[in-house]
């Protein structure tokens, strides 16, 4: 295929309800778009889910992956397809930036934006390019509250709605009672909390009274950084240890399996995977398969997606690779106040179905793209 220009967009997406984790709470969201459109008059778009702020990972908020893609990323693929000709796979583009390190969120919006290319010219649905086989599945919510109280009112509302799993996010001070409140008003609901690496060597300790709790998972205790001491408490834990933040690539994956297996716990490590975090759709696709090898259960996280990207996300949880129900859905309903794709998601009783439709199964809506968004740059290519 031969790229005519790829455009770069900021857009504002303001959430329904306040969303709190452990590094703070967010109320909107301002995040770049690529728009990638080709010689043969098609066009794809990405979403590059990053936070404001440099609170869940370095160079996962939006002014670096901004940065990123008018510095580096974007140049490089014109540079690409002006001296070795039209990128004619999702490898070749991969290749024409592999030489820039991290930056994985603004690589995969740019990824996502040839995906969604990819689909139409296939005339199928993202599931099927993946080799996807599940046309249904059980889908879970994310909860982020400030009190234990506020967390239960997002938890009812989300029993209301039929989801069958729920997701908390907790740091110390704010741990041990809301999982005991959870798991007193629902006592056989699937159960995990999140901590965002909000504890250190000795106050992650406090997880010990947890541990009992019939908890899914206990998703990154410790330093975003960490693989190492991640695997040394898993032997103190009986509850499994999630990796999320520590993932960036099939080789941390690698590494992971191989530490939990010295410490003969490798049934207790789950790993979160999230594409933007780990550069894309291709890497993700090969840690899940790997991951499903090793027979170590895996999940789709989220990043407060709009219905674009969380549509991206459900095409890719039709893959056998996946074992848990992912982040999916809100507790509150939609998201956002305005989103940029119809129609609506939704998952009757807990669980979401695929259909048949191109690419990610949605219609994006250029109308409430073009109120929300604003251009920042764009790079021309050589067709």
């Amino acid at each position: 295929m031969s790229i005519c220009s790829i455009s770069v967009y900021r857009v504002t997406l303001s959430l329904r309800v306040a969303f709190t984790t452990s590094f703070g709470t967010t109320t909107a969201l301002t995040r770049p778009f690529v728009v990638v459109r080709t010689a043969d008059g098609l066009t794809g778009v990405g979403e590059v889910p990053t936070l404001n702020e440099p609170g869940y990972k370095a160079e996962c908020d939006s002014p670096a992956a901004f940065t990123s893609l008018k510095e580096f990323l974007l140049p490089s693929v014109a540079a690409h397809q002006r001296d070795r000709g039209p990128i004619e796979s999702i490898d070749a583009l991969r290749q024409s930036y592999g030489w820039v390190k991290g930056a994985v969120f603004a690589k995969s919006g740019i990824e996502a934006a040839l995906w969604d290319i990819e689909a139409q010219r296939a005339g199928k649905p993202l599931w099927q390019l993946w080799d996807g086989s599940r046309r249904s599945f059980t889908v879970g919510v994310s909860i982020g509250g400030k009190t234990v109280e506020q967390v239960l009112e997002l938890a009812e509302n989300a029993a209301g709605l039929g989801y069958q799993r729920f997701k908390v996010k907790i740091w110390p001070g704010f741990d041990v009672q809301v999982v005991r409140a959870l798991r007193e008003r629902f006592p056989d609901i699937m159960l995990q909390v999140d901590a965002n690496s909000a504890y250190d060597h000795t106050s992650w300790t406090a997880l010990k009274e947890i541990d009992q709790s019939d908890l899914l998972l206990i998703e990154q205790p410790l330093f975003d950084d960490d693989i190492v001491l991640h695997s040394e408490i898993s032997r103190e834990l009986q509850t499994p240890v999630c990796l999320d933040e520590s993932i960036h690539s099939l080789r941390d994956t690698e590494a992971a399996v191989g530490l939990w297996k010295r410490n003969d716990a490798l049934s207790r490590l789950i790993i979160n995977i999230k594409p933007p975090r780990v550069s894309g759709f291709s890497e993700a696709i090969a840690i899940a398969r790997y991951c499903q090898g090793e027979g170590v259960r895996t999940w789709i996280g989220g990043m407060l997606d709009s219905a674009w990207g969380k549509a991206f996300n459900l095409n890719f949880n039709a893959l056998d690779a996946i074992d848990l129900p992912g982040d999916h859905f809100s507790p509150s309903g939609a998201y956002f106040a305005q989103d940029v794709a119809t129609p609506a998601l939704s998952a009757p009783d807990g669980v979401f179905s695929l259909g048949d439709g191109v690419s990610t199964g949605l219609q994006f809506d250029w109308d409430a793209f073009d109120d929300l968004a604003e251009l920042v740059f764009e790079q021309s290519f050589d067709v």
